[in-house]
């Protein structure tokens, strides 16, 4: 139990030192207590009092043995660039012992497509510490303009839906076009000391989730361009449509399977965010939420990637979902084909075989020139009974496809309110969202945890 207790005896001594080092005083004079009842009070209260100081010495352990891990965290990444810092840091946090590092739980929701949500990850003066280095480098213009599509006709297509001026802005931790340093990892900017302590933090919990969630092993490999972190800012107004952050290279580009892989190319794996916002925010009256477009029903196979096949769509099941994959480099009876090499599977909940949704692959091009649930169940999926509960997780990126509907009816939103402090975690392929329009300025900081594209 980690303290003593003993029963009252008139001749035992009063110092009773614990194997803690804790020194459990008492000095209770028995011959003041008048009757048994007063010496039962005062046993009750000793032992109520040795409880507390022996939960209090705990969490202080606990305490310390975080603090004593999140600094060698800390200094693993001392005097590196912020790519080599970053990498340090999860490779330090991978053999350190924090099975504490996420409530119970969270593993599974997370695989199950469900998004993790942890109020008062971080504590209020944390909070408050790295708001104000935020408003401190947005008001130096560390900041620039967040963009969400290289495509000129997205970039249109996203200001009319958000506003012509898009108040969106960001502050990265690197370049993802050139590799470089930005301006979050810059050590002579602001608070630096304050975002390598959150760094260390969100290295143990990217360390925890490639240790424990199913298949995604690659996310401690020590790899070039994963330290993806920002801080991000809406202003009064702002919002953002509805995406996910992570896409199959089929729904990108016809045939882009085929396309050579850039060297050290990593994918999106797990987004997570922060908020930063003051401790007043009032949802209904200041909004900003973040609307999550989940399942109704958990699934039953862990989502997002099985290996190298992404996640694209769900099959609807009771009481439970199946999340569909597609295999770009399938080989049909031919022989490899690398025009016709697409096939979507599902993963047998009881056996973890593999199951084919048509006994052909389909083109390349079929699922991004056509796109849609109606035509994807159509021409991509055998079975009736599979055709009629496929959905497709959104509609993929190509004109002909911007104004088909893509709801299936078993999906539903939950919103999130921007509470200071909260963190939320989801796959990066299976779970669409928003977020909705801000009445006043919203602050974070947010994230993605990588895999290794193979």
């Amino acid at each position: 139990s980690g303290f003593l207790v003993f029963p009252l005896k008139r001749d035992r001594p009063n110092d009773i030192t614990c194997r803690h080092g804790i020194n459990h005083s008492f000095n209770i004079n028995l011959k003041r207590a008048a009757s048994k009842e007063v010496e039962s009070e005062l046993t009750t209260d000793f032992y109520r009092k040795n409880v507390r100081k022996s939960f209090e010495f705990a969490k202080r352990r606990t305490d310390d043995n975080i603090n004593t891990r999140r600094k060698m965290i800390v200094q693993s990444m001392a005097g590196l660039t912020a790519e080599a810092a970053w990498r340090q840091a999860v490779s330090t946090a991978a053999v350190a012992a924090s099975p504490s590092v996420l409530p119970e739980g969270k593993i599974e929701t997370l695989e199950s497509g469900r998004a993790a949500i942890i109020p008062n990850f971080a504590s209020p003066s944390e909070c408050e510490i790295l708001r104000q280095d935020l408003k401190a480098c947005f008001a130096s213009n560390q900041f620039t303009n967040f963009v969400y599509s290289k495509n000129i006709a997205n970039q249109k297509a996203m200001r009319t839906a958000n506003g012509k001026d898009l108040d969106i802005w960001q502050m990265p931790s690197f370049v993802k076009a050139t590799g470089a340093d930005g301006p979050f990892a810059n050590p002579d900017l602001g608070n630096f000391a304050a975002r390598q302590s959150l760094k260390a933090r969100m290295a143990e919990v990217k360390a925890h989730l490639g240790k424990n969630l199913y298949d995604r092993p690659s996310m401690l490999a020590d790899q070039a361009n994963t330290h993806e972190i920002e801080y991000l800012r809406y202003g009064a107004g702002a919002s953002l449509q509805r995406h996910t952050d992570e896409h199959h290279i089929e729904l990108l580009y016809p045939g882009g399977s085929a396309r050579p892989k850039k060297p050290n190319a990593s994918r999106r794996s797990i987004t997570w965010l922060i908020y930063l916002n003051e401790p007043d925010w009032d949802a209904e009256k200041d909004g900003g939420q973040l609307r999550l477009y989940e399942r109704e029903r958990p699934s039953q196979n862990p989502v997002g990637a099985r290996g190298p096949d992404l996640q694209i769509g769900w099959l609807k099941t009771l009481p439970q979902e199946q999340p569909i994959f597609l295999d770009p480099n399938y080989a049909g009876e031919n022989g490899f084909d690398q025009q016709q090499s697409c096939m979507l599977f599902t993963m047998d909940p009881n056996t973890n075989e593999r199951r084919n949704l048509s006994s052909q692959p389909f083109p390349n091009a079929a699922l991004y020139v056509a796109g849609g649930d109606a035509i994807a169940r159509k021409f991509m999926v055998d079975s009736p009974s599979d055709a009629s509960r496929f959905h497709l997780i959104d509609a993929p990126k190509s004109m002909l496809t911007a104004k088909l509907s893509n709801s299936d009816g078993g999906e539903h939103f939950r919103d999130v309110a921007p509470r200071m402090g909260t963190l939320v975690m989801f796959d990066s392929v299976s779970m669409p969202h928003e977020v909705l329009s801000t009445n006043r300025e919203r602050v974070g900081v947010q994230g993605w945890f990588h895999e290794k594209l193979v």
